[in-house]
């Protein structure tokens, strides 16, 4: 009982940490958090070395003919984007559910193409990108109504205080979370088998098991988890994203996925997708996580024809 104290006094303090910071940035004028937001992004990119060096690397091998100050500008509103989004993820689960649906919003056509689609009888697949607010998300559910079961497949943080704290907002509306580990693969089979939605992120690193696809003018490692899903179950698959349109403010987007070509890949037509986004959105090209190791060197199998 003695040497669980140092655990338990721990796990008092990072709670009480935790709500403490979320109830003071609800609280804080968004002048305030912006400038925030503004001066981290500038101080990583002047002392963070590593960062710097990453997020540079990605802008300058992603977009060759913009010049030093268009990579420089993009940098601070992408290191803004970044923070912005990490400080909503402690203050969301603080925030009243009336005050976040005026923050983020649905139009009738991207909530009546989500509900049309809840109707098949092969499930739901919906990949989202790393764009700012991606955790706003979690209110879909309560748009859609209690009728239909909404998963999220997740990767859990090291942190077990705020895992446990992240998942608990992200259910907070209905939403239902899948852990990566503990036969979570297993679990999103049959989600898909009783007609419900998953959803999962697509565009981070899947490191040595992931396949090679083009992304950006270079090949990166990609999950093989949307084409395992489609190839078996068939189900209709949709892009819904956050697109940015103030500070801790959002309208949610969905768009469906074309029909697949030949020996098209899911996973290469959602690089495509989100590649033209970047390419042609300022917008959606500031938000999305360019701080993050997408293109890791020497990682990935090549592709090798369909994926079963």
């Amino acid at each position: 009982m003695m040497n669980n104290r140092p655990i338990l006094f721990k796990t008092i303090l990072s709670k009480l940490f935790i709500f403490i910071v979320g109830n003071i940035l609800k609280l804080t004028p968004s002048f305030a958090l912006r400038l925030a937001c503004y001066i981290a992004s500038v101080v990583t990119i002047i002392f963070l070395k590593n960062k710097r060096t990453l997020l540079f690397d990605n802008l300058r091998l992603s977009f060759k003919t913009k010049s030093q100050l268009q990579i420089l500008k993009l940098a601070i509103k992408t290191g803004q984007r970044t923070v912005e989004q990490g400080l909503l993820s402690l203050a969301l689960p603080f925030i009243k559910a009336s005050d976040l649906q005026k923050k983020f919003t649905i139009t009738n056509k991207s909530l009546g193409e989500i509900r049309d689609h809840c109707e098949g009888e092969n499930g739901v697949l919906w990949l989202i990108p790393h764009f700012c607010h991606a955790d706003a998300l979690s209110l879909v559910p309560k748009y859609i109504g209690n009728d239909h079961e909404v998963n999220a497949l997740y990767r859990p943080l090291k942190n077990r205080n705020l895992n446990n704290f992240i998942k608990s907002s992200r259910e907070r509306f209905g939403m239902r979370t899948i852990d990566r580990k503990n036969g979570g693969m297993l679990k999103t089979l049959k989600v898909l088998k009783k007609g419900n939605t998953l959803i999962m992120l697509f565009d981070q690193n899947a490191g040595g098991a992931g396949t090679l696809i083009d992304f950006m003018g270079r090949q990166c490692s990609c999950t093989t988890l949307p084409d395992i899903l489609f190839d078996k179950y068939k189900p209709k698959v949709l892009f819904v994203y956050t697109r940015r349109t103030g500070f801790w403010e959002s309208t949610i987007e969905v768009e469906a996925m074309d029909d697949l070509k030949e020996t098209e890949l899911v996973i290469e037509q959602a690089n495509f997708w989100l590649e033209k986004k970047l390419r042609e959105d300022q917008a959606l090209c500031e938000s999305w996580l360019w701080l993050h190791q997408r293109w890791k060197p020497n990682v990935g199998q090549p592709r090798k024809g369909k994926i079963r």
